[in-house]
């Protein structure tokens, strides 16, 4: 389990949420720019969409995003529980953590179910060229990467009764409010509104009780509950320039 993680984690780009119904143009789109570069799968959209993905599989450019330890398989089985949420969403919310990666979403249905889960958003207001898109992409990845030492610290904080949740909840806020000034580029113009990116948090959704039962899996379970940045691939493709 964990040889198989370490052989993939330096070069996943992202891990992939979709819905299959309305995901091939967005799947076209990461294929053609991501040749080099893996997307991670969570097992359980890949046992779903078997058939969508075949041929797919090996680097080209999916791979299955398997998790690092039981202890975080078992974390996504009680946040899936405790936040009443579709349970492929949590899972790819938890790998893209294990993977200091961003999540990749494909598909009004997937957007739908990610923003139920969200904490705050970034709010485009102009259309993106293929240099913009992969300027916006490589910031993601920057959100992903700089707030994880922290927010998993943080949480192994919130995990050994340091701090309370709602002072926990309010840190992990400001932090957000702060990283949002990144994508001034989207944000400024006076375009039509869309959503290019959205905030998980799921440690902070927790109440009291469900918190308890994550502190039963142990101090590792703080590495899939890092802040998350979920990027929407939007539907109609981008137009490259």
């Amino acid at each position: 389990m964990f040889a198989r993680y370490a052989s993939l984690v330096k070069n996943l780009r992202g891990v992939v949420l979709l819905d299959v119904e309305d995901g091939e143009e967005g799947v076209r789109w990461l294929q053609d720019r991501f040749k080099y570069r893996s997307l991670g799968v969570p097992p359980s959209l890949l046992k779903e969409a078997e058939g969508f993905f075949k041929g797919r599989m090996g680097g080209k450019p999916f791979v299955e995003a398997v998790y690092p330890s039981r202890t975080l398989e078992g974390l996504a089985v009680k946040l899936a529980e405790a936040l009443d949420a579709e349970p492929k969403v949590v899972e790819g919310a938890v790998l893209a953590s294990a993977y200091v990666s961003p999540l990749l979403v494909i598909g009004g249905r997937a957007q739908e179910a990610v923003a139920k889960l969200a904490v705050d958003a970034v709010e485009a207001r102009r259309d993106l060229d293929l240099r913009l898109w992969k300027l916006h992409l490589r910031i993601a990845d920057y959100t992903v990467l700089d707030l994880y030492a922290w927010s998993t610290e943080h949480v192994e904080a919130l995990l050994r009764g340091e701090v309370g949740l709602s002072e926990f909840r309010e840190a992990r806020e400001a932090r957000i409010r702060r990283d949002k000034a990144r994508y001034w580029r989207l944000t400024k113009a006076e375009g039509r509104p869309w959503k290019f990116l959205y905030y998980l948090d799921l440690a902070s959704k927790l109440d009291e009780g469900a918190l308890s039962e994550v502190r039963g899996l142990g101090l590792e379970a703080s590495a899939g509950l890092a802040i998350e940045a979920a990027v929407i691939i939007p539907r109609p493709k981008p137009t490259a320039t």
